[in-house]
C-alpha cells in the first residue's frame, strides 16, 4: 500500500514539474492533486499581494456550464479565508459543519468532503490548494492529507523556477517592446505612431482588453489621446477617473473598477524629464498587481524617453511650420492685399465713369465688395498663419485644440477668426469657450464622418461668436445628443448665452453655434 502511495505521489510530481509555464504549471497542480487523492473537484487560489484575498484561482472539475452558472470566482472569504488566515492543512469531513462555511453562490454544486493545503514558495506563501468531495464518496483521510501536503511542497519549487521564466520572458518581452518603440521614433515614424504603438505594446505585454494615453488640454482638461482595444474613445476624461491623480502627482495609480475601461485600470505616469507630461492606462478584467504595476512604471519610463525624442522632433517640424507661416504672411501682407487694396480703387474710379450706366455700376459695386471680403478673409489667415499654438492667447488656445483633433479627421479644420478676439474674449469667456470647442470638435471627429470642417471665432464689442460647420452626415435633430448640447448650453448660459445645433443653409452637414456677450454674466 505504502509502495503503491509513493508512485502515485512521483506520477503527480512528474506531471507538476513537465513544464515551465506558470499558468500551465497551477492546473497540472490542481489536477495531479484530484488524481492523487481521488477528488471530484479542485482548486487553487493565488494570494493576492496584501494577502487579505486572492489575485487568481485555478480550478478543475467544473464544466463550462457550471462555472457560467456560479459566475463571479472566489475572493477568498469562508473556508478559503480560513486558509489564507491559517496557513495550515485543513480536512473537513463536511464543509456545512465549520462555522465559517458561507459564501456559496446558489448555483454551486454541493461540496461536503474537504483537504486544503498551503503552498509555499520558498518562505512566502504563494497560494492554497483545494479539494472537495472523494468520486468514491466518504471522507478524505490522514493519508490523504500526508500526500496532498508532499505535493504541495514539491509544486511550490515548480511554481518558483516557472515564476522565474516567466519573469525572464516578460522582462524580455519588455526590453524587445522599448527597442521597437525607440526604433519607430528614429526612423521618423511620424507624429503619433510611436504613442499609438507604445498604447498597443502595454495592453498586449501585460493581457489588457484595452489601453489608452491621457493628456492635459489648453484648458486643463485631460482628455484621451490615443486609445487601443476596448478603451475610451478620444475626448474628455470624465472628472471621476482617478488618471488627474497621476498627472498631478506623477504616480502609479490602481483602480479595481473603472467607468473607462469597466474592469479593474491601471495607470502609470509618462514623463519629460522630472515633468509628467501625460498617463499611460490598461485595463482588464481582473485586479492588477503590484508586479503588474512595477513591469508597467518600468515600460512606461523607458517609453517616455522615445515620446520625448518624437515629441523634440515634432518641436523643430512645428518651428519650420512657423517660420513657412510668417513667411507666407509676410507675403500676404506685403504683395497680395496690396494688390487687391490697388485693384478696388481702380475698380471704384472707374465706376464713377459708368453712372449713367446702371448695370454695369452694379457689378463694378459688387466686384468692390467681393474684392473687401477677400482682404478681411485673407487678413484673418494671416493673423491665423502668425499666432503659433504656443503663444498664450485665445487665439492660440483655439489653434492648440483644432491641432490636437486634427489626427483625428481627415483634414485639419480650416479656422477663421473675426475681429479683435484676443483684445475682446476675456478669462471667463475663454473658460468656457475652449471646452466648448474640443467638444464641438470631438463630436464630429466620432460621429459626422465629416471630410470637410471649419472653426469661425468672431468677436465685436457687443458679443464672441464661435461656430463649428461641418459637410459631415445627419442633421441637427439627430445628433444633438452626441454633441453633448446640454453642456454647451450649460456654459452658455453661465455666460449669458445661448447654444444651438442647425442644419446649415445648404442642407448639408451640422453646425454648432455657441454665442454669448463680451460682458457674461456673473454670479
Amino acid at each position: 500500500m505504502r509502495d503503491e502511495r509513493v508512485r502515485r505521489l512521483l506520477d503527480a510530481v512528474l506531471a507538476v514539474t513537465g513544464d515551465i509555464q506558470l499558468e500551465t504549471v497551477l492546473l497540472r497542480v490542481v489536477e495531479a492533486a484530484r488524481d492523487l487523492v481521488g477528488a471530484k473537484y479542485g482548486a487553487l487560489g493565488v494570494l493576492a499581494d496584501d494577502g487579505a484575498g486572492l489575485s487568481a484561482f485555478v480550478h478543475a472539475g467544473f464544466d463550462g456550464d457550471t462555472v457560467a452558472r456560479i459566475g463571479r470566482l472566489p475572493e477568498g472569504r469562508g473556508i478559503l479565508g480560513v486558509l489564507i488566515a491559517h496557513p495550515e492543512p485543513l480536512r473537513l469531513d463536511d464543509l456545512k459543519d465549520h462555522p465559517a462555511s458561507f459564501g456559496f453562490p446558489a448555483n454551486h454544486p454541493p461540496m461536503h468532503a474537504f483537504l486544503g493545503t498551503p503552498i509555499r514558495v520558498r518562505d512566502e506563501i504563494f497560494g492554497n490548494l483545494y479539494l472537495t468531495e472523494k468520486v468514491a464518496g466518504g471522507s478524505f483521510t490522514q493519508a490523504d492529507e500526508e500526500l496532498v501536503t508532499g505535493l504541495a511542497a514539491v509544486a511550490g519549487s515548480a511554481i518558483a523556477h516557472a515564476r522565474l521564466v516567466d519573469d525572464l520572458h516578460r522582462r524580455d518581452a519588455w526590453r524587445s517592446a522599448v527597442l521597437d518603440v525607440a526604433t519607430l521614433v528614429l526612423g521618423g515614424g511620424g507624429s503619433g505612431r510611436a504613442r499609438t504603438h507604445v498604447a498597443v505594446v502595454a495592453q498586449t505585454l501585460i493581457d489588457g482588453t484595452g489601453a489608452a494615453i491621457v493628456q492635459a488640454g489648453p484648458d486643463g482638461v485631460p482628455a484621451v489621446v490615443t486609445s487601443t482595444g476596448d478603451a475610451p474613445a478620444l475626448g474628455p476624461v470624465p472628472p471621476e477617473v482617478p488618471v488627474q491623480r497621476v498627472l498631478a502627482e506623477g504616480r502609479p495609480v490602481r483602480v479595481e473598477a473603472s467607468i473607462l475601461f469597466g474592469g479593474a485600470a491601471l495607470w502609470v505616469p509618462l514623463r519629460d524629464g522630472d515633468r509628467t507630461v501625460a498617463a499611460l492606462g490598461v485595463g482588464r478584467p481582473e485586479p492588477w498587481s503590484s508586479a503588474d504595476a512595477d513591469q508597467l512604471e518600468l515600460f512606461a519610463a523607458q517609453a517616455s524617453l522615445a515620446l520625448a525624442h518624437e515629441q523634440a522632433t515634432d518641436d523643430v517640424r512645428r518651428l519650420g511650420v512657423i517660420e513657412d507661416r510668417e513667411r507666407i504672411g509676410r507675403d500676404l501682407h506685403d504683395t497680395v492685399i496690396q494688390r487687391l487694396f490697388a485693384t478696388g480703387l481702380g475698380l471704384q474710379a472707374l465706376s464713377r465713369r459708368v453712372e449713367g450706366q446702371p448695370e454695369v455700376a452694379g457689378r463694378l459695386s459688387q466686384a468692390v465688395d467681393d474684392v473687401d471680403a477677400t482682404v478681411k478673409e485673407i487678413r484673418s489667415t494671416i493673423f491665423a498663419l502668425q499666432a503659433p499654438p504656443e503663444v498664450a492667447s485665445v487665439r492660440g488656445d483655439v489653434l492648440r485644440v483644432v491641432d490636437e483633433v486634427a489626427t483625428m479627421l481627415p483634414r485639419a479644420p480650416r479656422v477663421r477668426f473675426d475681429g479683435p478676439v484676443d483684445l475682446v474674449v476675456g478669462p471667463v469667456v475663454a473658460e468656457h469657450l475652449v471646452p466648448v470647442l474640443r467638444e464641438a470638435l470631438t463630436n464630429v471627429a466620432k460621429h459626422a464622418r465629416a471630410d470637410e470642417v471649419e472653426v469661425q471665432l468672431s468677436a465685436d464689442h457687443a458679443e464672441v461668436l464661435l461656430v463649428v460647420r461641418d459637410d459631415g452626415i445627419g442633421g441637427a435633430a439627430g445628433r444633438q445628443g452626441g454633441f453633448g448640447l446640454t453642456n454647451l448650453r450649460e456654459r452658455a448660459t453661465a455666460c449669458g448665452g445661448a447654444a444651438e445645433v442647425v442644419t446649415p443653409a445648404n442642407g448639408q452637414g451640422t453646425e454648432v453655434r455657441w454665442r454669448v456677450p463680451v460682458g457674461p454674466a456673473r454670479g
